[in-house]
């Protein structure tokens, strides 16, 4: 988006001409910008003074809730470790993985599946059987697994199922996307000489051997096998956008592969109406006076005996100490709260995601609705594992990464108001739904900044996740960003092992879950 449409999009407010009102009625929609509190975190800027008041002390201090954060804290308790507070910004703990709540349905502000987890994803898989989500011999739930239909593509005027573009693909776009799986097949099965696979989930299991292609972007690997098909170019790059919030040239090679190779050829999704949230609510509802929301960061330091948390809250500034603290928030917040703490080389895609409150659904809808081209990634059904036979009052998700420049993007998309974003979500869902408008009661969105670190060429292979993933002087280190890439069994993985760390530190024996 330009300039000129920028200022148009928000100018046209109250008459809001949009494509597909075949009832010819203005909308009056209603709906409001919900964001992540982007400005109370921009206060870590500012060099004010902070005078606390109360000193709480516990043996471990948490600093966020996310799902790293909420994984250490489940960690612990599972060895007995009862004495520990968590700390987050936000109204709701989860970070990437809340909802929102609507009276046909809850549905995701984010994360929106998790994938059956593989062999190496041992807490991820001890967590689920924990939540009755899976059994002792591995399988999951039926009810829980993403139903069919699961995935539609739109284009050429019309719906084709599957998110490759077949519908008038010619022999090439075939052939390549045969290659294209083919070549995946290869990689899944590669192994070193130690039995690592080349790609694991958590990724931090993986091979080294195959960090060479690190070094190429996703666009450059795909010049190299000589695919020139634009669908499959269409199709890999809509990967790299859903999977990091990145364009081809933006990722690596080596995690854009990864996401591929490291799952099963059989993918099945777990499924939720609220997405991962599901899993979130569970993790954080014993946590109950252990966690508290609402709380800035403002400053981590210690003696490399005890650690002294400094917190900003409405209700009073105050002091957490801690014999050790794990930092479970984003990387680039380090140098703000750590004193000559600057981890490098990472950069985070900003995300705006809507939910549309509809009182109808579509029959033919699937799980995942996807737009050909479309700089957005579509939407999700939040009702999609309901067993009606008639279509109901539903919720859909749309997603869009912004993937050019993350600092003129971000400022742009918290500039711009409600009514722009919903003058762009409305026109574009209006080309396959023509009757959107008149179905349409609420439209909510939520601009996130910083949604998730961006796996760009060169930073796994740079060393630099493993050294920011190394504990200094009592505080330990979690988040998926350790790994380059947002994901469940990533933040997972990193918020168990600083666990694990911590309960080593504190003499605290427990068998490991990694």
């Amino acid at each position: 988006m330009n300039r000129r449409q920028f200022l148009q999009g928000s100018l046209t407010l109250a008459g809001l001409s949009l494509v597909g009102c075949p009832s010819g009625r203005t909308p009056t929609l209603e709906g409001t910008v919900v964001g992540a509190s982007w400005q109370r975190g921009h206060r870590l800027r500012e060099a004010s003074e902070l005078k606390t008041g109360q000193r709480l002390r516990t043996d471990v201090a948490i600093l966020g809730g996310g799902v790293a954060g909420l994984s250490a804290a489940w960690r612990l308790r599972r060895a007995g470790l009862e004495d520990f507070l968590l700390l987050e910004l936000e109204s709701d703990l989860g970070g990437n993985s809340r909802a929102a709540t609507y009276p046909a349905s809850r549905a995701p502000w984010g994360a929106h599946y998790l994938p059956v987890p593989t062999l190496e994803s041992r807490a991820v898989i001890e967590l689920l059987k924990e939540l009755d989500v899976m059994d002792e011999a591995g399988q999951c739930r039926e009810e829980l697994l993403c139903h069919e239909p699961q995935e539609r593509l739109y284009l050429h005027g019309r719906w084709q199922e599957g998110l490759f573009p077949t519908l008038g693909a010619t022999r090439r776009d075939l052939k390549e996307w045969g290659e294209f799986q083919a070549e995946i097949e290869r990689l899944r099965r590669l192994r070193d000489r130690q039995g690592r696979f080349a790609f694991a989930l958590p990724a931090p299991l993986s091979s080294p051997e195959w960090l060479e292609l690190d070094g190429l972007s996703m666009k450059a690997f795909v010049g190299q096998k000589g695919w020139t098909s634009r669908r499959l170019r269409w199709w890999l790059e809509y990967a790299c956008r859903d999977d990091f919030g990145c364009s081809l040239e933006q990722t690596s090679a080596w995690a854009g592969l990864h996401y591929h190779a490291a799952r099963p050829p059989a993918d099945q999704l777990l499924v939720w109406p609220e997405g991962n949230a599901w899993l979130t609510d569970r993790l954080a509802a014993p946590l109950q006076e252990r966690a508290r929301t609402g709380c800035l960061v403002r400053s981590v330091r210690t003696d490399g005996r005890r650690v002294i948390t400094r917190v900003e809250h409405r209700e009073g500034a105050f002091e957490v100490e801690s014999r050790r603290a794990i930092f479970c928030l984003p990387s680039f917040l380090r140098p703000f709260v750590l004193e000559g703490d600057a981890p490098e080389r990472f950069t985070y895609a900003p995300w705006v995601v809507a939910n549309l409150v509809l009182q109808r659904g579509d029959e033919a809808a699937c799980w995942d609705n996807v737009l050909y081209e479309s700089p957005s990634l579509g939407y999700v059904v939040a009702t999609h594992q309901s067993l009606a036979t008639r279509p109901g009052p539903t919720v859909w998700t749309w997603y869009r990464p912004l993937t050019g420049n993350p600092v003129t993007e971000r400022e742009e998309m918290l500039a711009r108001p409600w009514e722009s974003w919903r003058q762009e979500i409305v026109s574009e869902l209006s080309r396959p739904h023509p009757d959107l408008i008149d179905r349409l009661e609420r439209l909510d969105v939520m601009l996130l900044g910083h949604a998730m670190v961006r796996p760009v060429p060169g930073l796994r292979a740079s060393k630099a996740l493993e050294a920011a993933s190394q504990p200094k002087k009592g505080v330990h280190f979690a988040h998926s960003d350790l790994s380059g890439f947002s994901l469940f069994e990533e933040a997972n993985y990193h918020g168990a092992r600083a666990a694990e760390e911590v309960l080593a530190a504190l003499d605290k024996r427990s068998p490991s879950l990694l």
